[in-house]
């Protein structure tokens, strides 16, 4: 591996290194610094608190209403232009 190749390996590993230990950092003093009555088990407690799913579930029957009126729609459309399009055809030859 050459120098170069070797020096941003090291920078990007040395940057990975420092974000984790800046997020760790905040994960862990932050909930402490703001909220300083707190005891260091207590703003544990307080980050584990679950607020709900971080991702609503799909609602599957919704797309799949979404997908059906996309193909009536299309398949209008397709309907409304095919003597257009044969048309074009024709004039293609």
């Amino acid at each position: 591996m050459s120098s170069q190749a070797q020096a941003t390996r090291r920078m990007i590993m040395g940057s990975f290194a420092a974000g984790v230990s800046a997020m760790v950092l905040l994960g862990l003093i932050a909930p402490v610094a703001m909220q300083s009555s707190l005891t260091v088990r207590d703003a544990f407690a307080a980050t584990l608190e679950e607020r709900g799913p971080a991702i609503e579930p799909l609602n599957v029957a919704a797309i799949e209403a979404q997908l059906a009126e996309a193909d009536r729609l299309m398949a209008d459309a397709r309907s409304t232009t095919a003597d257009e399009m044969a048309m074009l055809e024709r004039l293609a030859r």
